[in-house]
Formats: C-alpha cells, structure tokens, sequence
C-alpha cells in the first residue's frame, strides 16, 4: 500500500496532469510537477517534514505550494484536486496511458471535438474525423490508433516493482500468523519478469482456514474472486490478481516448482519425466511401476532437478529457452549475483535532474558496499533535465577531486551522458568529451527515425572514440513505449568490435537491454554494465532488477563490466583513465 509520501506525490502528480488537461498557465502546472520529483528525493515523511519546517529550505518549493502541503498532511487531500476532478472527464486521464498523446493533444481533441472517451477517440481516428484538427494528420490518427492497441495489451500487465510492494504487504501480512512456517512467492515475479499479469502466493501453515481469512480481509482488496478451503483469489488496488494456496509442507517443492513455471519450461520438465518412468505434477515426484505411483521424497526443488539428472535451474532462467539441456549437459551459467557488483555507474546529481548531491550519492552507494560511482548527467543538448555546459562540468569535476581527495577507500569517476544527436554525433566537443573516465552515449529525442537511419546513428555514436557504454540501447517504456525501429544484430557487431558495453539500465520501467537479446548480444561478444540511472540515492538500489535482467539474459560475473574495480576498468578499456 503507498505510504503517506508516496500518496501525496501521485496527488501532485495527477494535479499537475489535471491542470494541464484543463489549458491553465503551463508554469504553474510544472511547478506541481517539479514538486512531486523534489518529494521523491526527500527523506522521511509528510508530517515529519511539517514538524521539523525543512520544506522552506527545499529549492522549488514555493509559499503557496508548502501552504498546500501543510493543509494535506492534515486533510489527506489536495485541496484543488477534487475541483479538477469534477472539472476533467475522467476519460481524459485515461488516455494520457496512450503513447504519443500528451495532454496538449489532448485538450484538443476534448474541446474540439467533445470527445471524452478512450472509445470516442478510437472511433474518430478511424473514421478520419481528428485529422482536421492543428497539427494532427492521417499519420498521427494511424499512430493513435497503434497507442490504443498498446494500451490494450499493457493493461493487463503490471511492473514487477508493483508487484514487489504486494509481495512484500502480503508476506509480511500472512507471515504474522503463528500456523505459517514458509510463505514462496512464484509464478512470473519470481522468474523476475518485468512485467507480470498477477501474483502467486505458496503457504505452508496448518491452519489453512486462518490464513485464507487473513489473505480476503486485507487492507486494499477489490474484490474476493474465489474463497476455498485451501486457495482463494482476489483482486488488488490497481488492477492486480493475487492467488493464494496453502500447502502441506511435503507437496511445498512439487508445488513451488509447477506454479513457478514458466508453462514451456514445465511441459518439457514433465515430458522428460515421463520418458524416464516418472510422473511430475503440483502435488509430487512419482516413480511409475506396474503396481503404482510411488511417491518420491523432495527435500528441496533441487531433489526434482537431481532425480530427473539433471542440474539446479535458477527460476529466472525457465523459459524453455535451453535451460534443461543445459542442466543436462552441466553447461548452465555460473550466473551474476548482487553481490559481484564493485560498483555502480550511470547516476545523476543535482548538477542536472538528480535529487541528491554526488556526495549524497557516493555516501549512498559506499553504504550499500560499492567501491566506486560514476557520476553520469545530463549533456548540455538536454536542457530539459538541466543539461551541463562546458562551463558547469568544469566546476562540476572541481568538485568531484574534491571529494575523492577527502574519501578514504571511495571513489568517484566523472561520467557524463552524452545525448546522442540526429546525426550520431555527441554532445561537446571532441576534446571536451576527452576529459571524462566514462561517456554513456544514450538517445532522448527523435526517436521515431527509420530503421536504418536509427542504426547508423547509433553505430555512429558506438564508434566515437571516446563512447564507453550505450545507454538504454532500445529506449523502451514499459507498458508505454515500444522500443525503436532499430537492427540490433549490427548495434551488437559495432558495440563488440568497439569495446563499448550495452547497457542494462536498471530503471524498472524500462529495463532495457530486453533480456531476450542480451544471449544475441553476448554472442556478439558483446559486454555490459548493469545501471540504476539512479535520479536520487534511494533509486540506487533499482541496481536489482536490472541483476534480475542480467540473469534472465545467461550473464556471468566476467560479462558484466561493473563488476571489475575502476583499474581494471581502464585496463580492459572501459574507462579512460583513474588516478587511484
């Protein structure tokens, strides 16, 4: 369930949208925005922050909007937003969900053409009828079109760092009751997909009846689907089924292993089984014989995996994509964890949109047991994320020396990210971009070009000499933005020919590399670093799910380039230089 923080910045958030949708002063509508971002940076939680008068201190934060704060930490509720809501066809915040459509668009097409709904906008587009509009055409209405059957299929999916907030209320919840002994999470959360269609709960307890009710009767369920002795089905704030199932203790390895799946992965499970005179199944291992089913003793999933010879599968590796005949033949990934990670690159300061100061950010990452960071903002190209000029990096490095002259046993490489331009050039000069340890070239703008064209800009940018990694390699939004147009076959070829490692940003609306090509890019010869693009120091942490990525992709500790120490960065040519 959100915290009070976490609600108070979706209200300004929506406010902001709301504003905007309704044609007000565009200033003013950032500034509700702006706020949200400057919240999420900010430690603790509303009433402390009332208590202890810091919000006066906070840059961005203006009278009028600290007197809105204040009246909420009593309320519960903006006062404005229920205005806005009555004033804004609910329809409308609907389709901000669909790509390409902003609520500049938007206003448009509600005050032009009174549609309101996500079914009128469909119809209209189809018919031909918002092509007269200003600056809409035949083009934008096909592209609309493609945004609805997007949202179609996204909505019914979830990130799985939503999921990790159920998961998290749920276990903590049902672990209380003094009957349960082991609570396992499995289906698609912990095959560690980014995105998932509903949760699995496994519990062990013999009190089935006591766990089922504590499971219906949690704060922020819908509605009860199904409600049995043994399993139950409901569904969450936000559009999430949860199942439930309560287990005995013998059946938990047979049943962890069938509702992990993936359903691929089992059916070959089962169908290599059976050829061995076996029956698989939720409930057990059976050896067949003429007389019958002989049950076969499971400490562990492990002893399914050893009795049908084969090796451990890690979950995040069950997708039917080679994995058994790996176990098989003993060839499976040694594959990276957390803990080979020696440091963390690719995180922004406030020098351009971050929410903390590098050494907030060094502080953070040195105690989470990193030796290192590299400090990557925004390059002066992105002057909406508060690009650095020439004149700011210099300052900027001052005071990176500074602190790397003051840290003990820490250190801090000077990154930048360099916008990749139309042509595939990037942002400062050649000499300039000479003077950083590492450049992660990333895209942020047109990116709707041609195949081709997208590529050849990318390779272009892989080439430059000074390139160390290629940020966000595929610019996808999950569950908002496809990724772009892009060969990624040669981007792999030119990456690995350059010594320039893809990036796995760990941001978990985006995780991008896909897993599904980091095996391609691999045998490309490709490396990679795996990057939080951390905005504040509590995001440094999203470093897990871009593991959990890495995993699902068969990397090993050696593919990944952060987990090497800064000398041996340089040695292996992923950092320019590192005076230790």
């Amino acid at each position: 369930m959100p915290t009070d923080k976490e609600e108070l910045i979706r209200q300004l958030q929506e406010l902001s949208i709301l504003m905007d949708l309704n044609g007000d002063n565009p200033f003013k509508c950032r500034a509700y925005s702006r706020a949200a971002r400057t919240l999420e940076g900010l430690d603790g939680i509303p009433r402390e922050w009332i208590e202890k008068d810091i919000l006066p201190g906070i840059k961005g934060l203006g009278k009028a909007l600290i007197e809105k704060i204040r009246d909420w930490a009593v309320s519960g509720n903006l006062g404005e937003l229920d205005e806005y809501r009555d004033k804004i066809p609910p329809g409308l915040m609907d389709m901000m969900n669909i790509p390409g459509l902003g609520t500049r668009k938007i206003n448009l097409i509600w005050k032009e053409k009174n549609i309101v709904t996500i079914e009128q906008l469909e119809d209209a587009a189809r018919s031909g009828k918002l092509d007269d509009l200003p600056r809409f055409s035949s083009k934008i209405s096909r592209k609309i079109l493609e945004g609805i059957e997007q949202r179609k299929t996204y909505s019914k999916r979830h990130h799985i760092a939503t999921a990790d907030r159920l998961v998290e209320l749920f276990t903590e919840r049902l672990g209380e009751h003094h009957s349960v002994s082991r609570i396992e999470v499995a289906g698609s959360y912990r095959r560690r997909r980014e995105t998932i269609k509903d949760i699995d709960i496994l519990v062990i307890s013999d009190d089935p009846t006591a766990v089922v009710n504590i499971f219906v009767t949690t704060p922020g369920v819908i509605s009860v689907v199904a409600q049995g002795e043994t399993r139950s089905a409901l569904l969450y704030e936000g559009g999430i089924p949860v199942d439930m199932r309560v287990v005995p203790e013998d059946a938990c390895p047979a049943a962890l292993n069938y509702f992990t799946g993936s359903m691929e992965h089992n059916t070959e499970l089962r169908g290599r089984a059976r050829k061995m005179g076996f029956k698989l199944n939720e409930y057990g291992l059976y050896r067949l014989t003429s007389q019958k089913e002989e049950p076969l003793p499971l400490d562990n999933e492990g002893d399914i995996y050893r009795h049908l010879g084969l090796e451990f599968i890690a979950p995040e590796l069950r997708e039917n994509t080679g994995e058994i005949g790996a176990a098989e033949t003993g060839t499976l990934p040694q594959l990276v964890e957390m803990a080979d990670l020696k440091g963390v690159i690719h995180c922004h300061s406030t020098w351009s949109d971050g929410k903390n100061s590098i050494q907030e950010m060094a502080r953070a990452s040195s105690s989470l047991g990193y030796e290192y960071i590299c400090i990557c903002d925004h390059s002066q190209s992105a002057a909406y994320a508060g690009g650095l000029r020439p004149d700011d990096l210099k300052r900027q490095w001052e005071e990176i020396e500074e602190l790397n002259d003051k840290n003990q046993g820490f250190t801090i490489l000077k990154g930048i990210e360099s916008d990749i331009l139309s042509d595939g050039s990037l942002d400062y000069t050649d000499g300039l971009l000479e003077g950083f340890d590492m450049v992660v070239a990333s895209i942020h703008s047109q990116m709707g070009m041609p195949r081709e064209e997208m590529t050849s800009r990318i390779c272009r940018a892989i080439e430059h000499p000074s390139t160390r990694i290629l940020g966000h390699p595929t610019g996808r939004l999950l569950l908002r933005r496809e990724p772009y147009e892009l060969d990624l076959d040669r981007v792999f070829e030119i990456a690995a020919k350059n010594r320039v490692a893809i990036e796995i940003n760990s941001n978990p609306l985006r995780l991008d590399l896909d897993w599904r090509f980091i095996r391609r890019a691999m045998n490309a010869g490709c490396k990679f670093a795996i990057n939080p693009d951390a905005h504040n120091a509590r995001m440094i942490e999203d470093i897990r799910w871009g593991v959990n990525i890495a995993r699902k992709g068969w990397l090993e500790k050696k593919e990944v380039i952060n987990t090497r120490v800064p000398q041996q960065l340089v040695e292996e040519g992923y950092c320019r230089k590192w005076r230790g």
